[in-house]
């Protein structure tokens, strides 16, 4: 009573949320108290489809349904209501012969599978026709095919009749990109020294009032991940009854469903099938699970994931005290096998910089930012009015964070962590580094469609840093081994030729290019360690970080990958796959998890949730 009271819900659903009554033994029961027939299976074929059906998989309420040539209302009923239905029926015996019950897992079930087909192809294609310039469907519009020849043209010109010329342009353009990266980054850094704090969390049953919490985890190809994940879910601190979680699976992923229905997921649980239509893509099965979310804040994970208890209500708290534009927030991302490998290592340090350093001073000067693919948390409104996600981009993060602060949201950050694993070998780490380059220039070619209008929608600070953070690390990648062809010719050219005959241009260039490379490797190790608790520190093998240079050289190699993928299967997602994972006590330690004193879990050194 004192939970129902809390939550605004009623007495039995807060049983059932616990376990402590089956729904289909409680809406039989009511069936058989109202004298009615009861179902625990609803033909999909036989749902009469209405523009209001879809609404049902959200919110519970009647569905008709059509059977033997005849038409019924299935209904939820309530034992609170109980005795006031038993007398509508008993003065209109008639309605008996029109009513049957189910349960709203039922009801939900035979809506999701009713309307599938229509569904998912409205969910395709909806950001295109919505948003035409805003969906990555098409990889770039007739007039960037122009200028893109245009430019080759220029440059094959260029070299061709004014090789000296053309050269020292590219050289300038290319130095532009790498200063100013390193600049933002450098400014990261040392700002990252004045983080404001945060406090605690509010307690939910101190609190009250909490919204009801959609949880969207997209899964593929993931069964041997399905024991650990539901554990990890169900770890959340969340009121059950409040509490929508949606495992969202192909439909023909036999062996990740089974594992799932293997599981005890409770009545907070929902497996939500996917249909096989359009691009095989993360952000089209979570646009599609987003049309039964029955909460006003939508958090998506991933598979391996594993996010602090208290997170969700650190979220929570964030958008109830921060101002109506705050859109969205992202939690730190810690990485558990660290010292698996040393690319997973260098992975680490990587994350660590990105998440716990630059993210945090994007937001905190209102910056746009490049979301992670997991562990956001959006307010559903501000979702919805951006247009969801594209299910033709293959970094669906980068593109809505830049969406929702076009839109005028911005986005803040979390202290409470997200445990996941990194790629270990060079093949993993490839194709996922070949996706995320791919998704980016995806995001960069829509922006770049209209520049006018994205400069007006993101403000020239805003547009600069999004050139910087897209375009900058697409180039980085790109021409981080043309930097060092650039410093050979120098030096050839000097070891040829007298000092005296080096312009101070190239002179300069040549120096800038050397603090160009050495800054690169020295602000990315410098921007992991700063993020790095101590005992990642500690974990980390010093030896490791010296093959920063050979990590970036895998970055430029998946870039040209990307570059061709871009061209020959843009939508193609490459799946990270990922292996089951010790016991959570053996992943706490080894990314510092300890007890809080009100024994809540947390990373060292990374301020806890609650």
């Amino acid at each position: 009573m004192a939970a129902a009271l809390a939550n605004s819900t009623t007495i039995e659903k807060e049983l059932i949320a616990e376990g402590v009554i089956d729904p289909e033994l409680y809406y039989s029961w009511l069936a058989r108290e109202l004298e009615l027939p009861y179902t625990s299976y609803i033909d999909p074929d036989e749902v009469v489809r209405l523009p209001s059906t879809d609404a049902l998989l959200h919110r519970d309420g009647p569905l008709r349904v059509s059977r033997a040539g005849s038409q019924f209302t299935v209904i939820i009923p309530e034992a609170r209501t109980l005795e006031a239905q038993k007398c509508r029926l008993a003065e209109m015996p008639s309605l008996r012969d029109k009513l049957m019950v189910a349960s709203p897992a039922t009801i939900r079930s035979a809506v999701w599978q009713a309307g599938a087909s229509e569904r998912v192809r409205q969910i395709t294609f909806e950001l295109d026709q919505d948003q035409h310039d805003a969906s990555a469907r098409r990889v770039m519009t007739g007039l960037q095919g122009f200028v893109l020849a245009l430019a080759v043209y220029i440059s094959a010109t260029g070299f061709m009749l004014w090789p000296f010329l053309a050269f020292t342009v590219l050289h300038v353009v290319l130095t532009l990109f790498f200063s100013g990266g390193i600049l933002l980054r450098l400014a990261a850094l040392l700002a990252s020294g004045f983080t404001p704090g945060r406090r605690a969390a509010a307690h939910p049953r101190e609190s009250g009032g909490l919204p009801v919490y959609t949880v969207l985890i997209a899964l593929h190809d993931e069964a041997e991940m399905m024991p650990a994940l539901v554990s990890r879910m169900s770890a959340l601190r969340w009121p059950k009854s409040l509490l929508d979680v949606k495992y969202v699976c192909e439909a023909d992923d036999a062996a990740t469903i089974g594992a799932l229905q293997a599981q005890d997921l409770g009545p907070h649980c929902e497996i939500v099938l996917t249909p096989d239509f359009g691009p095989r893509t993360k952000p089209k099965a979570l646009q599609y699970a987003l049309q039964g979310a029955r909460g006003s804040l939508v958090a998506v994970y991933d598979a391996e994931d594993k996010p602090a208890p208290g997170q969700l209500l650190e979220a929570w708290s964030a958008f109830r005290d921060g101002d109506p534009r705050l859109g969205c927030v992202q939690a730190p991302l810690a990485i558990a096998n660290m010292r698996a490998s040393w690319i997973s290592g260098l992975f680490a340090l990587e994350y660590s910089g990105l998440f716990r350093v630059l993210v945090p001073f994007l937001a905190r000067t209102r910056m746009p930012i490049p979301l992670g693919g997991t562990s956001n948390h959006f307010q559903r409104t501000a979702l919805e009015t951006v247009g969801g996600w594209d299910p033709h981009n293959v970094t669906e993060d980068a593109d809505l964070g830049l969406r929702l602060y076009a839109h005028g949201y911005r986005t803040g950050t979390l202290k409470s962590a997200t445990v996941e694993t990194a790629p270990t070998t060079l093949d993993v780490w490839t194709r996922q580094r070949t996706r995320w380059l791919k998704g980016w220039s995806q995001t960069w070619l829509v922006a770049m469609r209209r520049p006018v209008r994205t400069v007006e929608a993101l403000g020239l600070r805003g547009f600069a840093v999004f050139q910087l953070m897209i375009a900058g690390m697409l180039v980085s990648a790109l021409a981080h081994p043309l930097m060092f062809v650039f410093i050979g010719f120098t030096l050839a050219w000097l070891a040829g030729t007298s000092g005296a005959s080096i312009s101070p241009l190239h002179n300069a260039l040549m120096w800038i290019d050397l603090a160009n490379i050495g800054g690169s490797y020295l602000i990315f190790i410098a921007m992991g360690w700063r993020g790095f608790t101590g005992h990642e520190r500690a974990r980390l093998k010093a030896r490791w970080i010296c093959l920063t240079p050979a990590y970036w050289f895998m970055m430029s190699m998946a870039g040209w990958r990307a570059l061709g993928q871009l061209m020959s299967n843009t939508h193609l997602w490459e799946k990270t796959p990922h292996a089951a994972t010790p016991e959570w006590a053996a992943l706490a330690e080894s990314v510092g998890m300890q007890k809080d004193a009100q024994g809540m879990e947390r990373v060292k050194g990374i301020e806890p949730s609650s």
